[in-house]
């Protein structure tokens, strides 16, 4: 079990999708690979942000990605037991958060680097779902289903009108 592991639940866009779709789906990979970019953006403010002794907390911030119909969300974790304690050089350590993610450090910087990408994420993401959605929406008219001969049938006819177009007798 991860020292930190904060679940960011996105509830919006679940009902975002529900809406649009019609019915609870996963991400698709594209909509994926949006919610991968900010969790990126996410993971490099933390660690910008992030006191460095010997650099062992700070390699360690990692995120997932849950997409199930339903259950969107980002989980954000350190799997390192000391990461609730860990706290800026010249501050004191908060003895009240030994062991709470609420309180310590890294809760706070996970909380403020969310709240930093929150909109844009929503925003990008549901242009995203939008973009699945206009893709995957089934024609106004239904297609026409051609057999064989009819589909032999035009070439024929295009052939023929190739070859008046290019003032060559029909063959």
């Amino acid at each position: 079990m991860p020292a930190v592991r904060a679940t960011i639940r996105f509830r919006t866009i679940d009902a975002y999708i529900r809406r649009v779709h019609g019915k609870y789906r996963s991400l698709t990979s594209l909509e994926g690979s949006v919610v991968d970019q900010y969790a990126d953006r996410i993971i490099r403010g933390i660690r910008a942000r992030w006191p460095i002794d010997t650099g062992t907390s700070w390699g360690k911030w990692q995120y997932k990605q849950i997409s199930w119909p339903g259950e969107i969300a980002l989980i954000i974790e350190n799997p390192m037991n000391y990461t609730t304690y860990v706290h800026p050089a010249g501050t004191a350590p908060n003895p009240s958060a030994a062991g709470s993610l609420a309180s310590s450090y890294a809760g706070r910087l996970i909380s403020e680097e969310v709240q930093a990408v929150k909109a844009g994420l929503l925003a990008a993401l549901k242009r995203a779902i939008d973009a699945t959605e206009a893709r995957t929406a089934p024609a106004d008219e239904p297609r026409e289903i051609l057999t064989i001969q009819d589909r032999i049938r035009l070439i024929e006819e295009a052939r023929a009108a190739r070859l008046r177009l290019m003032g060559q007798p029909n063959v």
